[in-house]
């Protein structure tokens, strides 16, 4: 089963295109991207396309995930982010891009890095923020509220939570829910993305809550998953054995972003993640947006053979 991702609802060509395609099951739209329109009339949107094509559509809420709210050339000032954060130096800040720099100041949301990062950064560009003691202040932004709102109001029930790593990160979003809609059979989708969310499925029953499932956020994850990068084996392994219905996303195809091709490496990943137990993946937004074609039919490929791989 494949998830994937949507491009901003202006690029109407794309955004039909991934829609309609047959071997697209569901799809995802992310609300950390800029929308030209208002949340209400952006999902009106994209439903217009995903209930003509009976595709499922997911919203996926960016929670305490670390968003530049401003474009900045940080050699020129400041870098504002979607959340307060209080930090214990030293601490470091991941870009993408593999590209860091050390964090040298914080004011509330705001904070100045040294060296400055290579390139200018965007407004709506996740970031990764590494210290012993790294504190997030809230859990929703503004903009997932108003999604949350227009979802109710449109009859969407399927949210993707991001960094989720504490009881109250769900049963915030329970209430929110419950508040706004009389529908009682949401789903949900727990994106799990560092080493304290990891640490939460340990003690937490997936199936305490009804239609919620696991996703190993695989992109967010790696970075921060610490030094030893092949923890993240270990990580995956963990995940679907919590949740045998886990989904898992990001870094797939990762050679067409890098070379432009698919490569034996990217293959290989979907043979072990296979074995592993995944069964629904889900493509990022740079692979949707950039190199859906190519994606497409590497997956279509992968199909043809999968089903012949000893497990």
């Amino acid at each position: 089963m494949l998830i994937a991702t949507l491009p901003a609802v202006h690029q109407e060509r794309l955004l039909t295109q991934i829609i309609q395609h047959p071997l697209v099951n569901e799809v995802r739209y992310n609300t950390g991207a800029v929308s030209a329109y208002s949340p209400k009339e952006t999902l009106m949107r994209i439903l217009a396309l995903t209930e003509h094509y009976e595709k499922r559509l997911w919203v996926d809420l960016k929670g305490r995930q670390l968003r530049i709210t401003e474009w900045a050339v940080p050699n020129y000032g400041k870098i504002v982010l979607n959340h307060e954060i209080e930090v214990d130096y030293p601490a470091k800040v991941y870009f993408r891009g593999n590209d860091f720099s050390e964090l040298k100041v914080v004011r509330g949301n705001v904070i100045y890095v040294d060296p400055p990062p290579r390139y200018a950064v965007g407004s709506g560009q996740a970031i990764n923020i590494h210290s012993d003691n790294l504190r997030i202040k809230g859990y929703f932004t503004p903009e997932d509220l108003e999604y949350i709102v227009a979802a109710s109001e449109l009859g969407v029930n399927s949210f993707m939570l991001s960094f989720v790593e504490t009881t109250s990160d769900i049963t915030g979003f329970q209430t929110l829910w419950q508040k706004h809609s009389f529908d009682s059979n949401v789903n949900i989708v727990l994106k799990i993305e560092s080493p304290k969310g990891l640490g939460f499925i340990n003690q937490f029953e997936v199936n305490s809550i009804p239609n919620c499932t696991l996703m190993a956020a695989r992109d967010d994850l790696m970075i921060n998953i610490g030094q030893n990068k092949a923890k993240i084996l270990l990580a995956l392994e963990q995940i679907i054995k919590r949740d045998p219905k886990a989904i898992v996303a990001s870094r797939i195809f990762a050679g067409l972003e890098n070379g432009g091709t698919v490569s034996m490496g990217d293959l290989a990943d979907l043979a072990l993640m296979q074995k592993l137990g995944y069964s629904r993946f889900m493509l990022s937004d740079g692979i949707c947006n950039q190199y859906f074609d190519k994606a497409i039919q590497a997956w279509e490929d992968f199909l043809s053979v999968s089903d012949n791989l000893e497990s």
